[in-house]
Parts: C-alpha cells; sequence; structure tokens
C-alpha cells in the first residue's frame, strides 16, 4: 500500500541529490561546488540517520534508498571527481605545452590508470554497500572501510589538491603538493585507491562513532577521534580528513591501549 514518505526517506533523498548534482557539476567543470555537494550529502547522511532513530528506528525501505543514495553520493561522484581533477592534472603534469593545443578539453583525456580507479571506487562501494545490508554483525561498528569515509577521502583530497579550503597550519604547502603529486600520477592513484577498495571489503574492526552514553570509558577512541580532527581541521582545512581518516584507519591498533567499558 503506497504510504507518504517519513522524514529519513526525504533526508536520504536529499542526500541522493547532492550526489547526483556533484557528477553534473563535475561533468561542467565545476569540481569545487561539486566538491562541496559531496560533503552535503555526508550531512543529510547523518542527518537520515538521527531522524530514524529519533522516530523508532529506520524501515526496510529506508535502508535501501540509504544505500542506493551512497552509492550514488560517496561511490560514483567520487570516482566522477577524481577522473576529472586526475586527468586535468597529469595532462598539465606531462605535457603541459600541449594542453592548450588539445581539440577537447584537456580534463577529457582518458588516461586508463585513472578510468580503472573510477570504475574500482565505484564497484567496491557498491560490492561495500551490498555486504552491509546483508551483515547483522555491523549494529554497533564496522567490519570494513565505511564507504561515505572512503568517498569524503577522495573528494578532500582533490578540493586540497586546488588549494581551495586549505587553512594555514604548519606544512600546509606540503600537503598540498603531495596531494597534487598524487593526483597527478595515475598509477600511484590506482595503487591507493585499490589498497582503499580491499579495505572497504575486509573484515577491518572500525568503531561506528556513534555514543552510547557519554562516559568516557568505552568511548575513547571516538572522543580522541573528535578532539584530534577537530585541531587538525582548524590547522590544515579540508585536508585534516584524510589524514583523521589514517587515525581512523589504524584506530584498531591504538585504541587496544584502552581497556574495554564493563
Amino acid at each position: 500500500m503506497p504510504r507518504l514518505p517519513r522524514l529519513p526517506d526525504l533526508l536520504t533523498t536529499a542526500n541522493l541529490c547532492c550526489g547526483v548534482g556533484s557528477i553534473l557539476l563535475a561533468s561542467q567543470g565545476q569540481l569545487t561546488v561539486a566538491c562541496w555537494l559531496v560533503f552535503a550529502a555526508a550531512l543529510f547522511d547523518v542527518f537520515d540517520g538521527l531522524a530514524a532513530r529519533a522516530m523508532g528506528g529506520g524501515s526496510p525501505l529506508g535502508a535501501q534508498l540509504d544505500s542506493l543514495a551512497d552509492l550514488v553520493s560517496f561511490g560514483v561522484a567520487p570516482a566522477f571527481l577524481i577522473f576529472e581533477q586526475g586527468t586535468l592534472l597529469a595532462v598539465n603534469m606531462l605535457i603541459p605545452e600541449a594542453v592548450q593545443h588539445l581539440p577537447y578539453p584537456s580534463n577529457r583525456n582518458p588516461f586508463w590508470p585513472t578510468m580503472a580507479t573510477s570504475l574500482l571506487l565505484v564497484i567496491a562501494s557498491c560490492w561495500r554497500l551490498a555486504k552491509f545490508n546483508l551483515d547483522t554483525r555491523q549494529s554497533s561498528g564496522f567490519l570494513g572501510l565505511p564507504t561515505p569515509a572512503n568517498g569524503l577521502f577522495w573528494v578532500s583530497l582533490t578540493l586540497g589538491s586546488t588549494g581551495v579550503a586549505v587553512h594555514p597550519g604548519p606544512g600546509h604547502d606540503a600537503l598540498i603538493g603531495g596531494a597534487v603529486a598524487l593526483l597527478s600520477t595515475p598509477f600511484a592513484v590506482l595503487a591507493l585507491a585499490l589498497v582503499l577498495s580491499t579495505l572497504m571489503l575486509s573484515e577491518l574492526p572500525l568503531p561506528s562513532l556513534k555514543f552510547k552514553h557519554f562516559r568516557w570509558p568505552g568511548n575513547q577512541v571516538i572522543y580522541l577521534l573528535g578532539g584530534i580532527g577537530m585541531v587538525l581541521v582548524v590547522l590544515y582545512g579540508i585536508l585534516a580528513v584524510p589524514l583523521i581518516m589514517g587515525m581512523y584507519i589504524l584506530s584498531p591498533v591504538w585504541g587496544r591501549v584502552f581497556p574495554k567499558a564493563a
């Protein structure tokens, strides 16, 4: 029987709209706005979960909508951005004197490793989301790198390589240079995508970053990630995101120094 959409479903739809808008704008060369739309999608992704819990839990329809929206916003959109920015930087790095004479826009020059990277990110994101929907073990934490985290990593790298929203913290020029150098090297990008795709499909236990209570015991990893993350954001702006994700991936290692909550 048809029913009116619930608030969580509408927020998930807003997530989807941001992802589609990002792809459309990136196809027109508006990479900065396209990147920010992926971050807007992440906010709607957070809000739909909060709304679902506030309304007594999500629905089966909402779970499917959420995965489909996440595939577009954090799988397809970041992959498209990486292809656009990566090929543009690679062309400018390899044949800068010929770029202005190309009969087509330089960011359409197809480097196969960059295309392979985009395909790999979309496929891994799709498999990750499908596995998550069927895995009942991930109610209080994650097994494998979440798709939104992977998507935001690539988007922040793309945005940071342009120097947009980067704060002048210590060594920020080196961070920008590192992002540009990475995205200018298609095989390095492909290798990194392979590592992160493997992590998405792995059994690596990672915290969900959702509070069940606000006491220190049991939430040490969340508090430390949040505190250090805020400092990094103040220092480096958008390029704090890859640094925070590196800490997040390593949290099963350094999180062992804290005793488990009773």
